[in-house]
């Protein structure tokens, strides 16, 4: 058994003989189409989504597609940070940052505003693909090569759990992982 501490609370022994992580949260909405998600751990976190105010919303947040996109990248840069500990030698295992850029959701509306609402919507309503680059900025000197970069990019696409969700939902998932020069400021 794993002792209970802030840093093991949420495993939980659910799949045979591997640990699961399980994450709890609560959740309530407010001014009509906006939530507010409390994230329930050792340290309790507050998310918002909202909608605009062309489609009902408050424009007071993120829509909730914009929050999973953010969460999908947040994902990549911390799954990269723990990939590149493993994947490459010391003491070039590790990188200065990553920028997303050109980031693009793309998703049919038909799926989830198709009226009657009793009828099969005509295409799903989840997003279809996911592109972007994701520029790796390595640290001055790093004999690290594009090659390389493109390697981590390929492993993080398979361990990334919000990624492999996306993927595994159908999303096409195209992520061009190239090495990004000197870190941004």
């Amino acid at each position: 058994a794993i002792p209970s501490t802030p840093a093991t609370q949420h495993i939980s022994p659910r799949l045979g003989n591997h640990l699961a992580m399980r994450y709890r949260l609560v959740a309530t909405s407010f001014g009509g189409v906006g939530c507010t998600s409390t994230i329930r751990g050792a340290v309790r976190h507050t998310l918002q989504t909202d909608l605009p105010t062309q489609m009902g919303g408050g424009d007071s947040a993120a829509q909730p597609i914009e929050a999973l996109l953010a969460s999908l990248l947040g994902c990549k840069v911390a799954t990269a940070h723990y990939v590149a500990r493993h994947l490459w030698a010391r003491p070039h295992n590790r990188f200065e940052s990553i920028e997303f850029a050109d980031v693009e959701a793309v998703r049919d509306p038909r799926g989830a505003l198709h009226l009657p609402i009793t009828e099969p919507p005509p295409s799903p309503p989840g997003l279809t693909r996911v592109s972007g680059v994701a520029r790796v900025h390595l640290p001055a000197g790093s004999p690290l090569t594009a090659d390389d970069v493109a390697v981590l990019g390929r492993v993080v696409e398979q361990r990334c759990p919000i990624a492999a969700m996306l993927a595994a939902a159908g999303v096409e998932m195209d992520m061009e992982w190239v090495p990004g020069g000197a870190a941004p400021l």
